[in-house]
C-alpha cells in the first residue's frame, strides 16, 4: 500500500497555509461567540455591544455573577475592537508613507536629480525616521497592553 501518495494533502476544510501566524482580521470579520447564555454572532464592535447590553441588564436584575460573566466577554470584544481600528490605522499610514515615497521618487526622477546637495534631509531619510518612530510607538503600546492585562488577572 503507498501511504506516502497523499502526503501533501491537507486535512480538514480548506486550511490555507499561505499566511501561517497572520491573522486577517478586519471590521467586518464575523465571530462565533458561545457566551453564558447560548451563541452569539457578529462582528467585534456587535458583539461588544451585545455583552454590554446583556450585562447592564444583568445587572438591573441583581445577578452579580452574569453581570460579570458578560462585562468580561465585553472586555474581550471591545480590545479585539481596538486593535482592529488600530491596525487599519497602521496599515493606512503605511499606505500613506509608501505613496509618499513613490511620488518623491517620480519626482527626483523627473528632475533629474541623483544627489541631495543641499544639506537637507531626503524623503527616504524621513521615511525611515518615521518607521523607527512608529514600531517604537507599537512595541511600547504592546507591552503597556500586556502589563494592563496581567494588573488586571491579579
Amino acid at each position: 500500500m503507498r501511504q506516502n501518495q497523499n502526503a501533501k494533502r491537507s486535512r480538514g476544510r480548506g486550511r490555507r497555509s499561505s499566511n501561517m501566524g497572520q491573522n486577517n482580521i478586519n471590521r467586518n470579520t464575523t465571530f462565533d461567540s458561545n457566551g453564558p447564555e447560548g451563541r452569539l454572532r457578529g462582528n467585534a464592535q456587535q458583539l461588544f455591544e451585545k455583552y454590554t447590553a446583556l450585562a447592564h441588564d444583568a445587572q438591573a436584575s441583581g445577578e452579580r455573577v452574569l453581570f460579570e460573566a458578560h462585562s468580561q466577554f465585553a472586555d474581550h470584544y471591545y480590545r479585539i475592537h481596538q486593535s482592529i481600528l488600530a491596525n487599519a490605522e497602521q496599515r493606512r499610514l503605511n499606505e500613506e508613507r509608501s505613496q509618499r515615497r513613490r511620488q518623491d521618487a517620480k519626482s527626483e526622477s523627473e528632475d533629474g536629480k541623483t544627489e541631495n546637495t543641499s544639506g537637507e534631509t531626503s524623503s527616504d531619510e524621513v521615511v525611515a525616521e518615521d518607521n523607527q518612530a512608529a514600531e517604537a510607538t507599537s512595541e511600547s503600546e504592546t507591552s503597556e497592553e500586556a502589563t494592563d492585562i496581567v494588573a488586571e488577572a491579579s
